[in-house]
């Protein structure tokens, strides 16, 4: 009876649902977890950035990281808890956004308040927004663009010139966060014009121009600030040590002309792999031993690397493809970002793992299997029909396969986290797909509708 009552009213008034409930659960985390800031090895280096901010001094700048996470850090004023609440608050506007999305695009209430749920359901999302760590800012840029072009109908309409700088705009604040996405606004322009093909050539160009513009500018002012701190015009100086944990299984066929690096690395990987480490970390050895040695930057060292990086795949291209199929497949992998040992009861922390391991991660790899074949049903159904309907779905879609490609080109190791932020939206693909063909859904497997509730 009390489920029915809240069911009713979660219907009626839907933020303030997803907002109590996100309070709550939020709430019960800290509690459980005993307020712990979770820290990691990537988590240094955005606190170190922040502190610059602070200071105003950036003469120790390293160029290994885009500003946009840890302008957070420094808006908390360095305090870790209090970037944790921040995370919590945009966590809950992640939530707000994505019930909007579904609301707007399938028009089903029930499915749009489930969706919305995504943020304050998952574990691996919640103790995200514990971490400091840059996925449940890079998920809400993600979602907030999105977001943003329901609300200017962008897969419906032409946009306005205002429209496009702010789509832009927005689109760049994701980049400001992971250089992955770098992708993005190139990719929202060719899908406007795609759409909009009738508007005239005069109409796409110079929308296309201003999707650009933004993330342009900030490419070039980040690539010509870290040349001036590096010596290197790049966006991120971690390319180079990126590309050589992509060649990690295939060292020993680099030229002899690396033989020093070369035979450097192929030994802390095999002494990783013999001790069960981590053998795409093997190359972070290797850095902190030259450091020691010779005083290496990071950009230095992701440079020495390049022309060795370039030596094997241009000579291997057999072993590096299969090694881009190992981090795509791991792409589709997840995994929980915590200190376990944190939980001051035990007991909390063996029920939680037992429940994320065996009821959350067979389900969240359950639904990534299914947006892989509704992937494949997509574009084989475009194929056959030699119609290309370009719908909210297939920009999910394309988007999201076009990340996972993406990704495991250029780098292997801890893959599955680059996959985070696009998770609801593989759930709101599989989720749209069940909803355009529960028709042919067998009868057991459909969810009934309740005659007095309308959709």
């Amino acid at each position: 009876m009390i489920l029915k009552k809240i069911r009713a009213q979660s219907r009626f008034h839907p933020y303030l649902f997803l907002l109590i409930f996100g309070v709550l659960v939020r709430a019960v985390i800290y509690f459980l977890y005993n307020g712990h800031v979770s820290m990691f090895n990537d988590s240094g280096g955005y606190i170190s950035i922040a502190e610059m901010f602070k200071t105003g001094d950036f003469g120790q700048y390293n160029g290994t990281r885009t500003p946009g996470y840890p302008l957070l850090i420094f808006l908390a004023n360095l305090s870790l808890p209090v970037v944790a609440i921040y995370q919590n608050f945009i966590g809950i506007l992640t939530s707000f956004m994505l019930f909007y999305i579904f609301r707007k695009q399938s028009k089903n209430i029930n499915f749009s308040i489930i969706v919305g749920l995504i943020p304050s359901i998952f574990l691996h999302l919640l103790f995200y927004e514990r971490a400091i760590l840059t996925e449940s800012l890079t998920l809400f840029s993600l979602v907030f663009c999105i977001y943003l072009l329901f609300k200017v109908d962008f897969f419906l309409k032409p946009l306005s010139f205002f429209q496009v700088v702010l789509v832009g705009l927005v689109a760049t604040l994701a980049l400001l966060v992971r250089p992955m996405f770098v992708i993005l606004p190139p990719f929202i322009a060719f899908y406007y014009v795609v759409l909009n093909y009738k508007s005239g050539i005069f109409h796409n160009a110079l929308r296309v121009l201003f999707f650009c513009l933004p993330a342009f500018a900030f490419y070039s002012f980040w690539s010509s600030y870290n040349e001036k701190h590096t010596g290197y015009k790049t966006i991120t100086a971690y390319s180079g040590i990126n590309i050589a944990q992509t060649t990690v299984f295939f060292l020993e066929e680099a030229d002899n002309e690396f033989a020093p690096i070369r035979d450097h690395h192929i030994r802390k990987r095999d002494s990783l792999i013999a001790y069960g480490g981590d053998p795409a970390m093997s190359i972070w050895y290797v850095y902190e031993d030259l450091k020691r040695k010779n005083s290496l930057s990071v950009a230095e060292f992701s440079q020495l690397l390049k022309p060795m990086n370039e030596n094997l795949i241009l000579n291997n291209k057999t072993s590096y493809l299969k090694q881009v199929l190992v981090s795509w497949l791991d792409f589709w992998n997840t995994g929980m970002m915590w200190n376990y040992d944190s939980f001051p009861i035990k007991e909390i922390k063996w029920l939680l793992a037992g429940f994320w391991l065996f009821l959350m991660t067979p389900f969240v790899i359950f639904i990534k299997i299914i947006f892989l074949l509704i992937s494949g049903f997509h574009i084989y159904k475009r194929i056959r029909d030699r119609k290309l309907l370009f719908t909210f779905e297939f920009f999910c879609v394309l988007l999201i396969l076009g990340a996972s490609v993406g990704q495991a080109l250029i780098t292997f190791g801890s893959n599955a986290r680059f996959s985070m932020p696009f998770f609801p939206l593989i759930f709101i693909v599989v989720v749209q797909f069940y909803l355009n063909n529960k028709n042919y859904v067998p009868t057991c497997f459909r969810i009934k509708k309740r005659r007095h509730i309308s959709n």
